[in-house]
């Protein structure tokens, strides 16, 4: 199963995930946009190279625990998809 949702996740998900396709993703793309230029103005380029290590990281994070929380959310719903087939079909 973790094959088959490492598959999903890879081939599919995070591609169509990463599609900005509304207007409030558009403008918390541009809010943040507009904030890294006031971030790049404000500091050296030393500075400039320390956040986006940060931020890189900080994506990292995010993106692992995303990808983790799918195949939680996976395998909770297989799970409980076959104990409720379970209980109808002996009516507990």
């Amino acid at each position: 199963m973790k094959k088959t949702l490492e598959t999903l996740w890879n081939d599919y998900l995070a591609g169509e995930c990463a599609i900005i396709d509304t207007e409030e993703e558009r403008e918390l793309a541009k809010k943040a946009v507009e904030k890294h230029e006031i971030i790049n103005d404000l500091l050296t380029k030393e500075q400039n190279d320390a956040i986006e290590t940060y931020i890189d990281a900080l994506c990292e994070t995010y993106d692992f625990f995303a990808k983790k929380a799918f195949f939680k959310g996976c395998e909770f719903a297989a799970s409980f998809l076959i104990e409720a087939a379970i209980n109808k079909k002996y009516k507990w």
